[in-house]
């Protein structure tokens, strides 16, 4: 009985944590990712983004940036927040071979072009640059 508690609280502090849910992270297409980024900004759950870059796969400055976003300063997190809760995929993905750029919209207006640059390793996409 005292082993199956301490499995339900650890499963509760887990689910808590949002570490269960790395296991079921989308990550089977580039839009999928992208949402992630948009989700994690909206919710202030950024726990997901720790996922969505691969430290085998060279990764720029922005995107390691973003990744570790779960880990910054509470400031960091805001502004994070105001610039991706206002994200939208704008078109389908130009795909080519393990490489993927999905245009969105993002800023605190939901107005500002950018491109995010993905990776596909394992049939998991990954943000490599934006």
């Amino acid at each position: 009985m005292k082993k199956w508690l301490c499995s339900l609280i650890f499963f509760a502090a887990m689910q808590a944590t949002g570490y269960a849910q790395h296991d079921s992270l989308d990550q089977s297409s580039p839009t999928a990712v992208a949402k992630i980024i948009f989700n994690a900004a909206s919710s202030g759950n950024y726990e997901p983004l720790k996922q969505i870059c691969d430290p085998n796969i060279d990764t720029d400055g922005d995107s390691k940036r973003v990744c570790a976003i779960a880990d910054a300063d509470k400031i960091s997190q805001e502004n994070f927040a105001a610039y991706f809760s206002t994200g939208k995929i704008i078109g389908d993905p130009l795909i080519k071979d393990n490489f993927a750029k999905v245009d969105i919209l993002f800023g605190p207006d939901g107005k500002k072009p950018e491109s995010l640059m993905m990776a596909r390793k394992d049939n998991k996409w990954y943000l490599v640059s934006f």
